[in-house]
């Protein structure tokens, strides 16, 4: 190898390490300046609102500046003569590196003696030694930077009430957003509308949905938006409110049976297998309630027995074999047969205290049991009698289904022509009687006259084609009835995201409606029971709101009633009058002067500010009752004009 590759080689790999050691650097510098950057970052977010996602940006800035660094500080290849140049200056070789390139193509004799002098220089030159790797300075300061950024991550940080506020309203609106969205696509799946309205009224709500999640609005919007959707649904469920047949099919709704879909036959049925289920034993509540707490005592008094160290006395024995002699006899007179009394007759006998608790207990599971299906068939029989006997009857209580089901028998019979002698009779007659009920069903009534008219003059086919489509018809009204439900269910939910937005509370916390049914607990949210002792109106020093429960039924306790009440009316005292009298003309009002503090300068409360404000202190007014309950709708409608 000649002095002039020998040169080149020591200073190729001298220029390589040079080059890895600016990329060292370089890597060590791009940490500093991510780490200053996050530093930064950090004290931005603790003392402003800065959005928490900003991390996830710069921690990818970060990473990006540490390669950059890196990448830059080993960007540029030096040549050989750059790098003897930098070794020369390392070494103090005065040159002679450097000299002995630039002039190795000399022809001149003395171009050898400087590569001569060069190889010998070379001995000196050890890149390990010249380009040691060690942390830089930028490393130390990387390190102080992330310290304190972790530092600060314990620190809390620093919001003021105003953007709070407008942070809790934000994500409110965004979870009743939600809810809504979730309650209308629910309610679209599981029962389809049958009228365009109604279905363009409940895409409405999803759609103000997916607004309320998706825009960023303020409480004012919100509450706008949700007040126009209302809005457009109470004046389509107004229009169809007043339609007759709903009327009356609402009133079958308020009925004790709560069940307006089941049929005569159906009920018929579900009480038959009961009676089976009880060996058509008499099932009646009241004489197995005496029955029951007569078992009661019969337990408690052998407990009793069983705790006393004395053990039972003859005469105790003969109370407790008469008692358990005369419940049996009770039981044989209602039907049951309860083996376990007389099982626990033999024990007593045999002085067993254990096996006579074991077969009172057994008892006691036994009519508990038999109770529960007495009280559920008798409920049944009440629910049997309210249903109407027959097409006319039905119409007129308001059952839509049970009549739709008695058309389409009817009709059955009547396209049949295999009915017995004098059932057609008895199809016209009551098709006859059902003709003026059916008057507030729409068509029903004209079709039930071409019934009608059809089988007097002896065309069964074609009276049955006119049964068909008038039980056809009160389907089509059953299903506009249906939607009508959905549209209340969909203001009742309007309401409660009104509520929400308005209170600023979460879907959870917000009331709407009638109470969940239960014992009564607080004043006024009790279901016809009274509350607890611990929790009457004595004890709890605010007054709660009263609910309406009139459309609520108790499936755990007994009808107080079993006939409707209509709408319902206000008391006199209720119904609004026109006071009599004039103002006179020009004339000075009334007034009070009061003394209050003068306040002087520029108010700087936005109005819409101000009258937020004072709406909800109006509502937690009336709330708790500190506004006379005649008043209230008065006031809520004086802050709410203000808003317009």
């Amino acid at each position: 190898m000649s002095d002039l590759e020998t040169i080149n080689s020591v200073l190729s790999r001298t220029a390589r390490r040079r080059r890895w050691f600016r990329a060292w650097n370089g890597l060590f510098t791009g940490l500093m300046i991510a780490a200053s950057v996050w530093l930064l970052a950090t004290i931005s977010f603790k003392l402003a609102p800065v959005p928490f996602a900003m991390f996830g940006i710069l921690g990818g800035l970060a990473l990006a500046a540490v390669v950059g660094g890196f990448l830059w500080g080993g960007r540029r290849r030096e040549s050989p003569l750059e790098t003897a140049q930098w070794v020369d200056q390392q070494l103090g070789l005065k040159e002679k590196l450097s000299a002995a390139l630039e002039f190795s193509r000399s022809s001149a004799a003395w171009g050898d003696v400087l590569l001569r002098d060069g190889v010998k220089c070379l001995e000196q030159v050890q890149p390990a030694k010249l380009l040691t790797y060690r942390l830089p300075q930028a490393a130390r300061w990387s390190v102080l930077l992330l310290l304190l950024s972790a530092s600060l991550g314990f620190v809390p940080e620093y919001r003021s009430e105003r953007y709070l506020n407008s942070q809790r309203e934000e994500t409110i609106i965004k979870d009743t957003g939600e809810q809504l969205s979730r309650f209308a696509k629910r309610a679209l799946n599981h029962r389809p509308p049958t009228m365009k309205p109604t279905e363009k009224a409940m895409v409405a709500v999803d759609e103000l949905g997916q607004q309320l999640t998706s825009a960023k609005l303020t409480r004012a919007d919100a509450l706008e938006k949700i007040s126009s959707v209302s809005e457009e649904l109470k004046d389509q469920a107004t229009n169809l409110g007043e339609n007759p047949a709903f009327k009356r099919m609402r009133q079958e709704a308020r009925t004790p049976s709560g069940a307006p879909s089941n049929t005569a036959k159906a009920l018929q049925e579900r009480i038959q297998s009961l009676q089976k289920e009880m060996k058509n034993a008499s099932g009646d509540p009241n004489a197995l309630e005496k029955m029951k707490s007569r078992l009661d005592q019969l337990q408690r008094a052998a407990a009793g027995m069983n705790s006393n160290e004395a053990g039972m006395t003859p005469e105790m024995e003969k109370q407790m074999a008469q008692s358990l002699s005369n419940l049996s006899e009770m039981a044989k007179s209602q039907g049951l047969p309860m083996s376990d009394l007389d099982d626990a007759l033999s024990a007593l006998k045999n002085g067993d205290l254990d096996q006579l608790l074991k077969s009172l207990d057994s008892a006691q599971v036994d009519l508990e049991k038999m109770m529960a299906m007495a009280k559920a068939m008798q409920k049944m029989k009440m629910e049997l009698a309210e249903m109407g006997k027959d097409l006319g009857e039905q119409l007129e209580k308001g059952q839509a289904q049970a009549a739709h089901d008695r058309l389409l028998e009817m009709a059955a019979k009547m396209a049949s022509g295999k009915s017995q002698e004098g059932a057609l009779e008895k199809i016209m007659a009551e098709v006859a009687k059902a003709i003026d009920p059916a008057g507030d069903y729409g068509d029903v009534k004209e079709l039930l006259k071409e019934a009608l008219k059809s089988a007097q003059s002896g065309d069964s086919q074609s009276s049955a084609e006119s049964m068909r489509a008038a039980a056809a018809e009160l389907k089509k009204l059953m299903d506009q009835f249906g939607d009508m439900q959905s549209l209340m269910a969909s203001l009742d939910a309007l309401n409660k995201a009104q509520l929400c937005v308005g209170n600023c509370q979460g879907w959870g916390q917000c009331q709407s409606g009638p109470p969940k049914v239960g014992p009564g607990g607080k004043p006024g949210k009790g279901v016809g029971t009274w509350a607890d002792e611990n929790a009457g109106w004595f004890y709890f020093p605010e007054t709660k709101d009263r609910w309406d429960n009139s459309d609520l039924t108790r499936p755990d306790m007994d009808a107080r009633g079993h006939t409707d009440r209509g709408e319902g009316q206000l008391s006199n005292g209720m119904v609004p009058t026109k006071v009599k009298g004039s103002f006179s003309p020009g004339g000075p009002m009334p007034s009070i002067t009061l003394r209050g503090v003068s306040i002087k300068g520029e108010s700087r409360v936005v109005i819409e500010e101000a009258i937020t404000a004072a709406q909800d202190e109006a509502q937690s007014a009336l709330s708790q009752q500190k506004v006379p309950r005649a008043y209230q709708q008065a006031v809520r409608n004086y802050f709410d004009d203000f808003a317009q």
